[in-house]
Protein backbone atom coordinates (compact mmCIF):
# COMPACT_ATOMS: atom_id res chain seq x y z
CA UNK A 1 0.00 0.00 0.00
CA UNK A 2 2.82 2.36 0.84
CA UNK A 3 4.14 2.20 -2.61
CA UNK A 4 1.25 3.95 -3.75
CA UNK A 5 2.47 7.29 -2.24
CA UNK A 6 6.56 6.45 -1.93
CA UNK A 7 8.64 5.75 -4.95
CA UNK A 8 12.41 5.44 -3.54
CA UNK A 9 14.47 5.30 -7.18
CA UNK A 10 17.93 4.50 -7.47
CA UNK A 11 19.12 7.72 -7.46
CA UNK A 12 17.22 7.99 -3.95
CA UNK A 13 18.69 4.85 -2.99
CA UNK A 14 22.11 6.09 -3.67
CA UNK A 15 21.41 9.44 -1.92
CA UNK A 16 20.13 8.02 1.56
CA UNK A 17 23.39 5.48 1.03
CA UNK A 18 25.62 8.28 0.67
CA UNK A 19 23.59 10.25 3.61
CA UNK A 20 24.27 6.95 5.88
CA UNK A 21 28.29 7.32 5.09
CA UNK A 22 28.58 11.39 5.83
CA UNK A 23 26.17 10.51 9.31
CA UNK A 24 28.89 7.71 10.44
CA UNK A 25 31.68 10.06 9.44
CA UNK A 26 29.60 12.95 11.76
CA UNK A 27 29.15 10.57 14.65
CA UNK A 28 32.74 9.15 14.85
CA UNK A 29 34.07 13.13 14.64
CA UNK A 30 31.19 14.46 17.36
CA UNK A 31 32.99 10.85 19.23
CA UNK A 32 36.45 12.67 18.87
CA UNK A 33 35.14 16.04 19.56
CA UNK A 34 35.14 14.44 23.24
CA UNK A 35 38.70 13.42 23.94
CA UNK A 36 39.86 16.80 21.71
CA UNK A 37 37.77 19.02 24.54
CA UNK A 38 39.70 17.54 26.89
CA UNK A 39 43.31 17.69 25.73
CA UNK A 40 42.27 21.20 24.78
CA UNK A 41 41.58 22.63 28.42
CA UNK A 42 44.09 20.30 29.50
CA UNK A 43 41.56 18.24 31.92
CA UNK A 44 40.11 14.80 31.84
CA UNK A 45 36.48 15.32 30.40
CA UNK A 46 34.93 12.27 32.88
CA UNK A 47 36.66 14.00 35.80
CA UNK A 48 34.84 17.41 35.18
CA UNK A 49 31.33 16.23 33.84
CA UNK A 50 30.72 13.05 36.12
CA UNK A 51 32.89 13.83 39.42
CA UNK A 52 33.52 17.86 39.82
CA UNK A 53 29.91 18.35 37.97
CA UNK A 54 31.71 21.45 36.17
CA UNK A 55 28.56 23.04 34.62
CA UNK A 56 30.84 25.56 33.08
CA UNK A 57 32.97 23.08 31.35
CA UNK A 58 29.83 21.44 30.04
CA UNK A 59 28.63 24.11 28.31
CA UNK A 60 32.01 24.60 26.47
CA UNK A 61 31.69 20.94 25.79
CA UNK A 62 28.21 21.41 24.37
CA UNK A 63 29.04 24.69 22.46
CA UNK A 64 31.67 22.64 20.45
CA UNK A 65 29.35 20.21 19.77
CA UNK A 66 26.78 22.57 18.06
CA UNK A 67 29.70 24.29 16.14
CA UNK A 68 31.05 20.79 15.23
CA UNK A 69 27.35 19.90 13.95
CA UNK A 70 27.06 23.74 12.22
CA UNK A 71 29.93 23.03 10.32
CA UNK A 72 29.17 19.79 9.40
CA UNK A 73 26.29 20.27 7.80
CA UNK A 74 27.87 22.64 5.17
CA UNK A 75 30.27 19.86 4.46
CA UNK A 76 28.15 17.63 3.34
CA UNK A 77 25.47 19.79 1.65
CA UNK A 78 27.34 19.71 -1.72
CA UNK A 79 27.06 16.92 -4.83
CA UNK A 80 27.60 13.27 -3.79
CA UNK A 81 30.95 11.54 -4.96
CA UNK A 82 30.38 8.45 -7.30
CA UNK A 83 32.23 6.01 -5.36
CA UNK A 84 31.09 5.79 -1.69
CA UNK A 85 34.41 5.51 -0.20
CA UNK A 86 35.58 8.70 -1.64
CA UNK A 87 32.49 11.03 -0.61
CA UNK A 88 33.47 8.95 3.10
CA UNK A 89 36.81 10.12 2.88
CA UNK A 90 36.17 13.72 1.41
CA UNK A 91 33.84 14.07 4.29
CA UNK A 92 35.99 13.01 6.68
CA UNK A 93 38.87 14.98 5.30
CA UNK A 94 36.96 18.55 5.52
CA UNK A 95 35.31 17.59 8.60
CA UNK A 96 38.73 17.48 10.23
CA UNK A 97 39.99 20.40 8.91
CA UNK A 98 36.72 22.35 10.13
CA UNK A 99 37.07 20.75 13.77
CA UNK A 100 40.42 21.73 13.57
CA UNK A 101 39.56 25.12 12.49
CA UNK A 102 37.26 25.33 15.23
CA UNK A 103 39.83 24.78 17.61
CA UNK A 104 42.06 27.29 16.12
CA UNK A 105 38.92 29.69 16.25
CA UNK A 106 38.98 29.06 20.19
CA UNK A 107 43.29 29.73 20.43
CA UNK A 108 42.41 33.17 18.59
CA UNK A 109 39.84 34.29 21.11
CA UNK A 110 41.47 32.40 23.88
CA UNK A 111 45.01 33.89 23.41
CA UNK A 112 45.02 36.77 20.67
CA UNK A 113 41.54 38.25 21.09
CA UNK A 114 40.58 38.20 24.86
CA UNK A 115 44.15 38.45 26.37
CA UNK A 116 43.26 39.41 29.96
CA UNK A 117 41.26 36.30 30.54
CA UNK A 118 42.75 32.81 30.50
CA UNK A 119 39.14 31.55 29.35
CA UNK A 120 40.17 28.10 29.49
CA UNK A 121 41.60 28.16 33.38
CA UNK A 122 38.37 29.84 34.63
CA UNK A 123 36.40 27.52 32.74
CA UNK A 124 38.17 24.75 34.90
CA UNK A 125 37.33 26.97 38.01
CA UNK A 126 33.25 26.52 37.18
CA UNK A 127 33.23 30.46 35.88
CA UNK A 128 30.15 30.54 33.61
CA UNK A 129 30.56 33.67 32.16
CA UNK A 130 34.12 32.26 30.87
CA UNK A 131 31.90 29.46 29.39
CA UNK A 132 29.37 31.42 27.51
CA UNK A 133 32.28 33.59 26.68
CA UNK A 134 34.26 30.41 24.76
CA UNK A 135 30.54 29.36 23.66
CA UNK A 136 30.11 32.47 21.68
CA UNK A 137 33.33 32.12 19.41
CA UNK A 138 32.79 28.48 19.17
CA UNK A 139 29.57 28.89 17.79
CA UNK A 140 30.02 31.58 15.79
CA UNK A 141 33.12 29.90 14.04
CA UNK A 142 30.70 26.65 13.44
CA UNK A 143 28.51 29.45 11.61
CA UNK A 144 30.93 31.05 9.73
CA UNK A 145 32.63 27.60 8.87
CA UNK A 146 29.09 26.06 7.36
CA UNK A 147 28.91 28.98 5.31
CA UNK A 148 32.29 28.73 4.12
CA UNK A 149 32.15 25.32 2.98
CA UNK A 150 28.87 25.98 1.48
CA UNK A 151 30.07 28.70 -0.70
CA UNK A 152 33.15 26.96 -1.61
CA UNK A 153 31.96 24.74 -4.54
CA UNK A 154 35.55 22.54 -5.01
CA UNK A 155 36.27 19.55 -2.68
CA UNK A 156 39.29 18.93 -3.61
CA UNK A 157 42.97 20.38 -1.94
CA UNK A 158 42.87 24.19 -3.58
CA UNK A 159 39.11 24.15 -2.16
CA UNK A 160 40.65 23.77 1.49
CA UNK A 161 43.48 26.30 0.67
CA UNK A 162 40.19 28.71 -0.32
CA UNK A 163 38.22 27.46 3.09
CA UNK A 164 41.24 28.41 5.34
CA UNK A 165 41.88 31.92 3.94
CA UNK A 166 37.87 32.85 4.23
CA UNK A 167 38.02 31.26 7.76
CA UNK A 168 41.26 33.72 8.24
CA UNK A 169 39.14 36.92 6.85
CA UNK A 170 36.33 36.18 9.08
CA UNK A 171 37.86 35.59 12.28
CA UNK A 172 39.42 38.76 11.97
CA UNK A 173 35.60 39.84 11.39
CA UNK A 174 34.70 37.82 14.67
CA UNK A 175 37.70 39.63 16.51
CA UNK A 176 36.70 43.34 15.69
CA UNK A 177 33.44 42.48 16.87
CA UNK A 178 34.67 41.63 20.11
CA UNK A 179 37.11 44.75 20.12
CA UNK A 180 34.06 46.56 19.57
CA UNK A 181 32.17 45.47 22.86
CA UNK A 182 35.49 45.77 24.63
CA UNK A 183 35.22 49.55 23.76
CA UNK A 184 31.46 50.28 24.33
CA UNK A 185 32.07 48.83 27.74
CA UNK A 186 34.91 51.19 28.25
CA UNK A 187 33.38 54.23 27.37
CA UNK A 188 30.68 53.34 29.60
CA UNK A 189 33.30 52.78 32.71
CA UNK A 190 36.34 54.49 32.07
CA UNK A 191 37.72 52.33 35.03
CA UNK A 192 36.27 49.39 34.05
CA UNK A 193 37.69 46.54 31.56
CA UNK A 194 35.07 44.29 29.99
CA UNK A 195 37.63 41.08 30.42
CA UNK A 196 37.95 41.71 34.50
CA UNK A 197 34.05 41.53 34.65
CA UNK A 198 33.87 38.28 32.71
CA UNK A 199 36.41 37.04 34.88
CA UNK A 200 35.00 38.25 37.70
CA UNK A 201 31.94 36.02 36.71
CA UNK A 202 29.40 38.35 35.18
CA UNK A 203 27.15 36.55 33.48
CA UNK A 204 24.54 39.01 32.01
CA UNK A 205 27.94 40.59 30.54
CA UNK A 206 28.49 37.20 28.70
CA UNK A 207 25.26 36.65 27.70
CA UNK A 208 24.49 39.66 25.74
CA UNK A 209 28.51 39.05 24.23
CA UNK A 210 27.01 35.98 22.93
CA UNK A 211 23.80 37.08 21.31
CA UNK A 212 26.11 39.85 19.53
CA UNK A 213 28.96 37.59 18.07
CA UNK A 214 26.63 35.00 17.24
CA UNK A 215 24.30 37.68 15.52
CA UNK A 216 27.35 38.56 13.89
CA UNK A 217 27.95 35.24 12.25
CA UNK A 218 24.30 34.83 11.34
CA UNK A 219 24.84 37.96 8.78
CA UNK A 220 28.26 36.65 7.66
CA UNK A 221 26.24 33.95 6.73
CA UNK A 222 23.50 36.19 4.82
CA UNK A 223 25.97 38.31 3.39
CA UNK A 224 27.76 35.18 1.32
CA UNK A 225 24.59 34.54 -0.34
CA UNK A 226 25.16 37.89 -2.19
CA UNK A 227 28.71 36.61 -3.43
CA UNK A 228 28.98 34.26 -6.47
CA UNK A 229 31.95 31.85 -5.91
CA UNK A 230 34.66 32.29 -9.24
CA UNK A 231 37.79 30.63 -8.38
CA UNK A 232 39.10 33.70 -11.02
CA UNK A 233 38.70 36.46 -9.21
CA UNK A 234 38.54 35.02 -5.43
CA UNK A 235 40.12 37.69 -4.05
CA UNK A 236 37.68 40.13 -5.04
CA UNK A 237 34.98 37.65 -3.39
CA UNK A 238 36.30 37.76 -0.32
CA UNK A 239 36.78 41.31 -0.24
CA UNK A 240 33.14 41.67 -1.21
CA UNK A 241 31.74 39.53 1.32
CA UNK A 242 33.92 41.28 4.28
CA UNK A 243 32.43 44.52 2.96
CA UNK A 244 28.78 42.86 2.94
CA UNK A 245 29.46 41.53 6.19
CA UNK A 246 30.87 45.18 7.89
CA UNK A 247 27.33 46.34 6.36
CA UNK A 248 25.21 43.95 7.72
CA UNK A 249 27.02 43.96 10.92
CA UNK A 250 26.21 47.49 11.26
CA UNK A 251 22.64 46.98 10.69
CA UNK A 252 22.35 44.60 13.16
CA UNK A 253 23.93 46.64 15.90
CA UNK A 254 21.59 49.76 15.16
CA UNK A 255 18.23 47.61 14.30
CA UNK A 256 18.86 45.68 17.65
CA UNK A 257 19.80 48.82 19.61
CA UNK A 258 16.48 50.29 18.45
CA UNK A 259 14.69 46.91 19.51
CA UNK A 260 15.91 47.00 22.76
CA UNK A 261 14.86 50.73 23.56
CA UNK A 262 11.30 49.28 22.86
CA UNK A 263 11.45 45.92 24.21
CA UNK A 264 13.33 46.98 27.36
CA UNK A 265 11.67 50.73 27.97
CA UNK A 266 11.87 52.53 31.67
CA UNK A 267 14.76 49.56 32.33
CA UNK A 268 17.96 51.43 32.54
CA UNK A 269 19.94 47.97 30.66
CA UNK A 270 23.81 49.55 31.50
CA UNK A 271 22.95 49.33 35.44
CA UNK A 272 20.98 46.10 35.15
CA UNK A 273 23.49 43.85 33.05
CA UNK A 274 26.76 45.65 34.01
CA UNK A 275 26.28 46.54 37.64
CA UNK A 276 23.61 44.47 38.99
CA UNK A 277 24.46 41.71 37.07
CA UNK A 278 20.72 40.58 35.77
CA UNK A 279 20.72 37.45 33.54
CA UNK A 280 17.09 38.12 32.42
CA UNK A 281 18.03 41.25 30.49
CA UNK A 282 21.42 40.35 29.07
CA UNK A 283 19.98 37.25 27.98
CA UNK A 284 17.11 39.38 26.80
CA UNK A 285 19.52 41.00 24.83
CA UNK A 286 21.05 38.48 23.59
CA UNK A 287 17.84 37.07 22.32
CA UNK A 288 17.45 40.14 20.39
CA UNK A 289 21.02 40.35 18.77
CA UNK A 290 20.08 36.52 17.62
CA UNK A 291 16.03 37.53 16.46
CA UNK A 292 17.12 40.47 14.37
CA UNK A 293 19.69 38.32 13.22
CA UNK A 294 17.79 35.74 11.82
CA UNK A 295 15.65 37.75 10.27
CA UNK A 296 18.24 39.66 8.37
CA UNK A 297 19.27 36.00 7.48
CA UNK A 298 15.77 34.87 6.38
CA UNK A 299 15.60 38.29 4.16
CA UNK A 300 18.51 38.60 2.12
CA UNK A 301 19.34 34.70 1.78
Amino acid sequence: MLTEYIQISDADLWTMNTLLVDLFVAIILLTGLRFISGLVANVHTKTELAERDNFAFGLSFSGGMIALALMMTGVVSGEAHDNLITEGLMVALYGAVGLLLIKVGRFIQDKLVMTSIPIQEEIKKGNLAAAFLDMAGTIATGFVLRSVFIWVENETVVGLVIVLVAFILTQLLLALVTKFRLVVYEKRHPDGCLQEALKAGNVALSLRYFGHVVGVSLVMTAASSFIIYNSQHLGLALLTWVVVTIVFASLLSFIASLARHVILAGIDVVEEVDHQENVAIGAIEAAIYVSVATMILAVFS
